[in-house]
């Protein structure tokens, strides 16, 4: 009896070296489909099946859960493992959905309401609170939140928003179109960019005071975000030019990923997600080393391997 035990055991260890760690989530059209491996060796999975497709998407940095709109009634869903549930409270069909650096709040935005609503205490207790913008009724071309809920930022044609956790909003005076917005993780500090520059708000509730973390533009921005520890910032250009700079030294380094960025997405701590998934594949980016890596279609042995062990 002992050798059928050991070739279980060994059958079992085997098994367990094969199985690679959930990377995080991916959308692909109305659906999610789950991102198994490392950076460098990870692969997509078959769509996940929640009995509903989904029109708006946007996926937590810490990759635990999304946010999403029902394609049908756009309702909006808080997507956890393989169950979405109604978010209470929430305005169906939001143009746009913007979750925090670490992902414990989120907000959303509807133009037709003229509507910003915050979302905390993610993804375990959600709370959400109306924030009065009856003044602007145009989709902001950047949106952000802060991780506490308290703070969230927009950029609309005439000009970029504060608001406060009181429901006070603030204009912040820029001289120039701001096309990106990122808070710093765990904090009020923000980030933005311009065609000419990348700044830094320090406390931007209280719109302190202006910094240049970087002057050499042109820059045509599609999305900006920072490491999970702010100590590098990333930026892509719709040329598909990937600027990252080190916010400790200051240094920059430029990368061209030869492909169109949808923008820049953390994908945990580490690296972002900067293309759509099309269907085939999609492109990570790590600043930390300069290094992109194609993220393909799973195999048919890796999704039969990997669904076994979900």
């Amino acid at each position: 009896m002992k050798i059928p035990v050991i070739l279980l055991f060994c059958a079992g260890m085997v098994r367990a070296q094969i199985v690679s760690p959930q990377l995080g989530l991916v959308q692909d059209g109305s659906r999610l489909r789950p991102v198994y491996g490392i950076p460098a060796a990870a692969a997509v999975l078959p769509p996940l099946d929640y009995g509903r497709e989904f029109a708006r998407v946007a996926v937590s940095p810490s990759q635990d859960y999304a946010i999403a709109s029902d394609s049908d009634t756009g309702v909006v869903l808080l997507v956890m493992a393989r169950v979405a549930t109604p978010l209470a409270g929430t305005a169906a069909n939001p143009d746009r959905i913007a979750i925090s650096p670490h992902g414990s709040a989120a907000a959303l935005w509807s133009s037709s309401a003229g509507r910003l609503q915050i979302i905390s205490g993610l993804p375990a207790s959600p709370s959400v609170r109306d924030v009065p913008t009856a003044f602007l009724n145009e989709l902001p071309s950047a949106l952000t939140v802060s991780d506490d809920g308290a703070l969230a930022v927009g950029a609309w044609p005439d000009g970029l928003y504060s608001f406060g956790s009181s429901g006070e909003a603030t204009r912040i005076p820029m001289r120039e179109r701001i096309a990106a917005v990122a808070f710093y993780g765990s904090g009020h500090d923000l980030a933005l960019a311009t065609r000419l520059q990348i700044l830094k708000i320090a406390n931007a509730g209280s719109a302190g005071a202006i910094s240049t973390l970087y002057q050499a533009g042109p820059l045509d921005p599609v999305g900006l975000a920072l490491s999970w520890d702010n100590r590098r910032l990333t930026l892509a250009e719709r040329n598909g030019s990937l600027l990252t700079l080190d916010l400790g030294s200051g240094a920059a380094s430029q990368l061209d990923c030869g492909c169109s960025p949808e923008g820049v997405f953390p994908m945990g701590p580490s690296v972002f997600r900067i293309t759509a998934f099309d269907g085939s594949t999609f492109r990570l980016f790590d600043p930390s080393s300069s290094s992109l890596f194609f993220v393909p279609i799973a195999s048919a042995q890796q999704a039969s391997i990997q669904g076994g062990a979900q």
